[in-house]
């Protein structure tokens, strides 16, 4: 691996780097996230709802509301949906940076578990994460959240499935999504970019893992609807004010600024921050100073501060 100059904070990630997940390897690795999510509980002040909700072609998708304890007044919304390269589930990293948000902004979030790839490929996902959103809309008044109000966010693959969402719900005249939060997103089926061509060997997350990320969510093809599988191919106009990050030793750093630029020319507000001598998923390391820095700037941007 060349000499990237990660951040000395952020080194804790250089062993984790690898080139290919087996069906054996994702199974040991989902039912390890499974385990350490069950025995996860909310921080003080928060409390949390499980409910099963209809998703894809009728399958059950849960998804879990959390929420300031004791609070009267409506609040935003912000759903949220986790990366994992379509395949592997959300972790316990995921609701320590919820939870903060939920602490320092008042958001009620809601976190779905969508299907995975490869047993459910595209557009599986989109439309869990899509009813997800409907689900929010239709039932705010039981969820005690403002209907006019809701956002959406993901990181890596969870942000390319809030992209697809927001064009979905655009496209479907479905619900209004006020604010749009993506963290180094998966945008660009082609890979064709030079941070593409330079990042295979990178640690967490590498050009050859998304290769076959994207052959196993394509194996069943796109049904015509690649622009929602790869917002690259999508028409952008109308979409909500966006958020993005990206990470300076990241295969998917180029997508994330092409999204970004193409956002900002079809007259989308769009708030752009590159980190340095960073990798993919740096918000592992929670208590480092970067990760201190970006939260700030999140919570800036949900709170309508930027």
């Amino acid at each position: 691996m060349p000499n990237y100059k990660i951040d000395p904070e952020l080194v804790i990630l250089k062993p984790l780097k690898f080139k290919r997940y087996t069906n054996g390897r994702r199974f040991f690795a989902n039912a390890v996230i499974n385990f350490s999510m069950f025995f996860s509980r909310p921080k003080r002040g928060i409390k949390q709802r499980h409910f099963w909700i209809r998703g894809y072609q009728h399958l059950k998708v849960r998804v879990t509301v959390y929420e300031l304890k004791n609070q009267k007044e409506k609040s935003p919304g912000l759903l949220y949906i986790h990366g994992g390269g379509f395949q592997m589930e959300g972790t316990p990293v995921h609701l320590r940076m919820l939870q903060h948000i939920i602490l320092e902004t008042g958001h009620k979030v809601v976190y779905v578990r969508y299907h995975l790839s490869p047993k459910h490929p595209f557009p599986t996902a989109l439309y869990d994460c899509y009813h997800a959103l409907q689900w929010m809309k239709e039932h705010a008044d039981f969820l005690n959240l403002d209907a006019n109000n809701i956002s959406i966010a993901g990181d890596s693959a969870g942000g390319n499935l809030a992209t697809g969402v927001a064009l979905l719900s655009r496209d479907q005249q479905g619900p209004k999504i006020q604010k749009k939060m993506l963290l180094y997103p998966v945008i660009d089926v082609d890979q064709n970019t030079p941070s593409m061509q330079a990042y295979d060997d990178t640690p967490m997350w590498n050009s050859v893992l998304n290769k076959s990320m994207w052959e196993l969510y394509l194996k069943n093809g796109d049904f015509g609807m690649l622009h929602y599988a790869s917002p690259s191919y999508a028409d952008v106009t109308g979409l909500p004010e966006t958020y993005i990050e990206t990470a300076q030793y990241d295969c998917l750093r180029d997508e994330g600024i092409d999204y970004a630029r193409k956002l900002s020319l079809a007259g989308v507000k769009v708030h752009e921050y590159h980190t340095l001598h960073t990798v993919h998923g740096y918000d592992a390391v929670f208590f480092s100073k970067l990760i201190k820095k970006m939260m700030a700037q999140r919570i800036a941007f949900l709170k309508g501060e930027l």
